[in-house]
């Protein structure tokens, strides 16, 4: 029997850019992407872990790159569409998942150095990317973006950097207006809100305080990057095509408003 829904799945021999690509959530949509056949270009900054996460797809046969980029960096993001388009000529599937938080001090706490470095890291980054390479997809006539957020985007988290939570909300609101901006081009915008996910980055927490966290959580166990990427492909496939403008929450119950 033919699959007569894979027009509607496959996004074999597309490109897709992944930003924060080498660990974490974006390193699995990297993974993922490139395990589903598309040309899979990772972004990120640490030149040696993006090195060993490229080398093992190719080694099992996959098509994958590293183009070492901070994403926040305007002048490293043109360059870095520049080659994307002279290499590729296009870019079908755009993630913006770098960004995050490394310490919650209370506001009294938050300089404005650091919230201007979150503001840097979350949304500048996702700006700049999505400006770069707009242009492709609308000569194409064709564009997924998915932008990484988080539940503490959509609520109120005690533990959660102040400064992050305000950064994630805006993330929500810049995709909002980008999916009504982009929908006659045939490009579709939408986010993702992942709960705590076992990720690196997690993992530099006790494991008392991860076991609490997952205590708090419906399904009773903390998200997995395999998990997030899954989402996120359904997102980036052609048959997510009357999906925009929209927040996927993916967070084992913790948050359904």
């Amino acid at each position: 029997m033919t699959n007569n829904f894979k027009h509607l799945t496959s996004i074999k021999g597309q490109v897709a850019v992944v930003t924060g690509g080498t660990a974490g959530i974006g390193g699995a949509c990297t993974e993922r992407f490139a395990f589903e056949g598309a040309t899979t270009i990772a972004l990120g900054r640490v030149v040696a872990k993006g090195e060993k996460l490229i080398d093992r797809l190719r080694e099992s046969g996959h098509e994958a790159h590293f183009l070492a980029c901070d994403c926040a960096n305007e002048d490293q993001v043109l360059e870095i569409s520049k080659v994307i388009q002279e290499r590729w000529g296009r870019a079908d599937i755009l993630c913006n998942i770098a960004g995050g938080w490394l310490e919650a001090p209370p506001i009294e706490g938050v300089t404005i150095e650091a919230l201007n470095h979150s503001y840097s890291w979350n949304i500048t980054s996702k700006f700049l990317m999505t400006k770069a390479l707009v242009p492709l997809m609308k000569k194409n006539g064709y564009g997924r973006i998915v932008n990484m957020s988080s539940t503490t985007g959509r609520r109120g988290r005690v533990d959660a950097a102040i400064q992050y939570s305000t950064m994630e909300a805006g993330v929500l609101g810049f995709t909002r207006a980008l999916a009504m901006q982009l929908a006659p081009f045939g490009i579709t915008v939408n986010a993702i809100a992942p709960g705590t996910t076992r990720t690196p980055r997690a993992e530099r927490h006790s494991e008392e305080r991860l076991a609490a966290t997952a205590r708090g959580i419906p399904v009773g166990r903390l998200g997995l990057a395999a998990e997030q990427a899954h989402a996120i492909w359904y997102l980036c496939t052609p048959g997510a095509a009357f999906t925009t403008g929209a927040t996927l929450d993916v967070n084992g119950g913790n948050w359904t408003g």
